[in-house]
């Protein structure tokens, strides 16, 4: 019975209920739930492209170079027995709480899992929305929702890493790699990887430069964090301006940088407010090899 509970209260914590009459962006206290728990961890995709010269930024037209998905959708926990269907909704520079329902377009629907939908082309994303590609931005973003139906009639949207991705279109850059990585700080020199997250950011390995792990005697706490590069090798943190690194200690906090792609170096602006040895603000180098 514990376990029940606890799985009921789970299925609410991430599911939002859509019924004729409410708030499409309420999240209710609902007396039954979903059935099963899903995971969309496995997702990964690009939309990437170059805008046109000789313009401002966000007025430029973008030639799209990449724009792909495979949204993968597996089960975890529960079963089918009162699910009707699935279906991968797309929403264009917004979501389902900030558009409302009816600027959703279906992408595919499946009735068995685990099931995977792929988007190959810039075509793909912009089917159903009205606009060409002529009319796409920097910055511009497609997210990707899963809803569920029940043979009862209700339905639910999964959220977060059960049912939500956001593409952002972005500057075509690759940071793949293996980086020497040096700070400002103190006197380390250490071998890191950068990779990409499957929203199209960078994950690095050690994110601050190395100065909780490599310089001060926190030797066993690494420190790794993701951020974004913007057009113009621009690096700037996630949306809410809080990298997933800092978890509150402010050690290390990426607050801006530069790319090179041609020389392969990565400069990160980053903040300190705990350690009290060391400068607020730093600077760590990344150099690809």
């Amino acid at each position: 019975m514990k376990n029940l509970r606890k799985m009921f209260f789970a299925i609410v914590g991430v599911l939002t209920i859509v019924s004729c009459g409410e708030d499409i962006d309420t999240v209710a206290e609902i007396k039954d739930n979903a059935g099963l728990l899903v995971n969309i961890s496995q997702s990964k995709g690009s939309f990437l492209g170059s805008p046109m010269a000789g313009m401002e930024i966000e007025e430029a037209p973008v030639s799209v170079s990449e724009a792909s998905l495979n949204y993968v959708i597996t089960m975890t926990a529960g079963d089918m027995s009162n699910i009707e269907k699935f279906e991968i909704v797309k929403f264009f520079n917004g979501d389902l709480e900030t558009t409302g329902e009816a600027t959703g377009s279906v992408v595919a629907e499946t009735t068995t899992l685990p099931y995977t939908a792929t988007i190959a082309s810039v075509d793909d994303f912009l089917s159903g929305t009205g606009l060409s590609e002529s009319d796409l931005r920097i910055g511009d973003s497609f997210t990707f929702r899963l809803k569920v139906h029940q043979k009862d009639g209700d339905s639910y949207y999964y959220d977060g890493s059960m049912g939500r991705l956001t593409l952002t279109l972005n500057c075509s850059y690759d940071l793949t790699g293996t980086y020497i990585m040096t700070n400002n700080v103190c006197a380390s020199s250490v071998t890191v990887a950068i990779s990409q997250n499957p929203d199209g950011s960078w994950y690095a390995e050690t994110a601050d430069g190395g100065l909780l792990q490599f310089c001060s005697t926190n030797t066993t706490l690494q420190n790794e964090g993701s951020f974004n590069v913007g057009c113009g090798g621009i690096v700037t943190p996630f949306d809410d301006g809080a990298p997933t690194f800092c978890d509150g200690y402010g050690i290390g906090c990426i607050e801006g940088g530069s790319w090179d792609q041609d020389a392969g170096i990565l400069i990160l602006e980053n903040s300190n407010d705990f350690f009290s040895w060391a400068a607020s603000n730093y600077t760590s180098t990344y150099t690809r090899q």
